[in-house]
């Protein structure tokens, strides 16, 4: 089997495990009693730990190797996922979410450019778009599976076999030969520092504009619409299921629109969503434009970064990833305080969106000078 695929294929497995897990963990808090302030912080530390762990092991594996990374990573990863599920003080549960977050987000890093580097750029665009469809299908599989196993066995013993799988889920890599990086100084000329710097503010933008609500899908449906595990996991499953389909045909777009094109507009669109999702509180209308919204958003992340990676050297790869991940996941850890602040006001989830939509706004206006920065250099990834 190619490495692309036994990527795919580890992508798969690995991301079943992880959304059985994520679509019952902040409901399994709510059983234990926790409020929604407590809920965000506990979310906050965790996107913290995403953001330094993850920087950090993106800079080893640029020095040791990415397979060697992703083995220490995955076994990490399971267990802090269980040994927060029996927090004896709440700043235990704090520390367990610091290392899960960590440990999590790197594995997403390490995957991206594993692919990066065993892909040539006119595939490069298919497999991402492969990879990033199959990781969103997992959302559909882990979502569904998860509330109905949640509501069927109980949140904590699914949540515990969701991670025995997980802890399985590096075999298909395990027999990777890895291409030795040459690690050397690297100077990036004015177009690399340009297009990274969009990269970085793009990503700090919709970070902090997602990590308002996007975590708490299951919390805001629960409060919106007192929904079981069950419907809330199907709801989220169908977002990504729209997602999955895009994201996975993303590189035909691309060929057609022009790659560029298909993400400025993209992201012109979803600010308008949100805005409307401040004010809609119909259950299949909102339900509508909450899935809507999660599919154009997601699906052309692929391009994104085929288009980003692509153009930046190969040794500063996971280096260039994890500054993108601590962008996001410190952009996120902000915005998930600042839910746990909001959630709890009579009009908050009316003012979460609101405010979402601003950093939106912000980042489709990024968009539209990226995609001015990038005509005529995106038709190489789409022959």
């Amino acid at each position: 089997m190619a490495i692309a695929n036994r990527i795919i294929f580890f992508t798969l497995i690995n991301g079943i495990s992880r959304n059985i897990y994520q679509v019952l963990f902040n409901l399994y808090l709510k059983n234990l009693g926790y409020q929604n302030d407590i809920i965000g912080t506990i979310m906050s530390v965790n996107l913290w730990g995403s953001a330094i762990l993850g920087l950090i092991i993106g800079i080893l594996s640029d020095k040791y190797g990415r397979k060697k990374m992703l083995f220490v990573v995955q076994p990490l990863v399971s267990l802090f996922a269980i040994l927060r599920l029996n927090p004896s003080n709440l700043m235990l549960l704090y520390v367990f979410s610091f290392l899960f977050g960590g440990f999590n987000a790197s594995i997403r890093l390490l995957t991206d450019v594993f692919l990066v580097e065993n892909t040539h750029h006119k595939n490069r665009a298919k497999y991402f778009g492969l990879n990033f469809g199959v990781n969103m299908f997992t959302g559909v599989l882990g979502n569904g599976i998860g509330g109905f196993l949640g509501d069927l066995l109980g949140f904590r013993f699914t949540m515990i076999l969701a991670m025995v799988l997980r802890f399985f889920s590096i075999l298909p890599v395990m027999n990777i030969i890895e291409n030795k990086v040459k690690v050397e100084n690297v100077k990036l000329n004015e177009f690399q520092k340009k297009i990274f710097a969009f990269y970085i503010f793009s990503t700090a933008s919709v970070g902090f504009g997602a990590g308002l609500f996007i975590h708490f899908g299951n919390v805001i449906f629960y409060d919106l619409f007192s929904l079981t595990a069950t419907f809330i996991g199907f709801i989220l499953a169908l977002a990504q299921l729209g997602t999955s389909i895009g994201s996975t045909f993303s590189h035909k777009l691309g060929k057609k629109f022009g790659a560029a094109k298909v993400l400025m507009l993209s992201n012109m669109v979803v600010p308008i969503l949100i805005l409307l999702l401040a004010f809609i509180r119909e259950p299949i209308t909102f339900t509508t434009i909450y899935i809507g919204r999660f599919t154009i958003m997601n699906m052309v992340n692929p391009i994104f970064n085929t288009l980003v990676l692509s153009y930046l050297p190969s040794n500063i790869l996971a280096s260039s990833t994890g500054i993108r991940n601590f962008a996001n996941n410190v952009s996120r850890a902000f915005a998930a305080i600042l839910f746990s602040v909001l959630a709890l006001s009579s009009k908050g989830y009316m003012i979460i969106f609101l405010i979402s939509s601003v950093f939106y706004f912000i980042n489709g206006f990024l968009m539209i000078i990226f995609y001015k920065n990038m005509v005529g250099k995106d038709k190489r990834f789409y022959d």
